[in-house]
């Protein structure tokens, strides 16, 4: 069962939240790499010693691979939204799904009511689900 352009669009809602959780990750994981409170001969449950270094760059590179994945969504969204000919859905949408800002907020910086946002929603998806139909691109 294919998604709903709503759906499709939806996975770029709060992107932004997650990338800042990996990168806070990536950046913790760092400052035990880097911490002077234990020696590089640090020891676990197992008795083996724990190369910090090491750790950190497997973890940095996880992180870093589901960044690139996350972006990489962003992207293919952005590239679909900006197949929409009309500028104003296309900033709706892009203001909404990518910048994850709430329908207020749309209404308010784009001036108008958020009835009215939520009309022209209904529109934009009309209009993303026939290019997902068609195929993107």
């Amino acid at each position: 069962m294919s998604m709903t352009a709503k759906e499709w669009l939806g996975r770029a809602r709060k992107l932004r939240l997650r990338l800042s959780a990996l990168e806070d990750s990536k950046q913790r994981s760092y400052a035990r790499a880097v911490s002077s409170t234990a020696g590089l001969g640090e020891r676990v449950s197992g008795g083996e010693p724990v190369d910090k270094h090491a750790a950190y760059a497997e973890v940095s590179l996880a992180v870093d691979r589901q960044i690139e994945k996350l972006e990489q969504v962003r992207a293919e969204i952005l590239q679909v939204i900006g197949q929409v000919e009309d500028n104003t859905l296309a900033t709706l949408l892009t203001e909404y799904y990518v910048n994850d800002k709430t329908w207020e907020e749309v209404a308010v910086q784009m001036q108008y009511s958020w009835r009215w946002v939520r009309r022209l929603h209904a529109r934009a998806l009309d209009q993303v689900q026939e290019i997902l139909d068609n195929g993107p691109c």
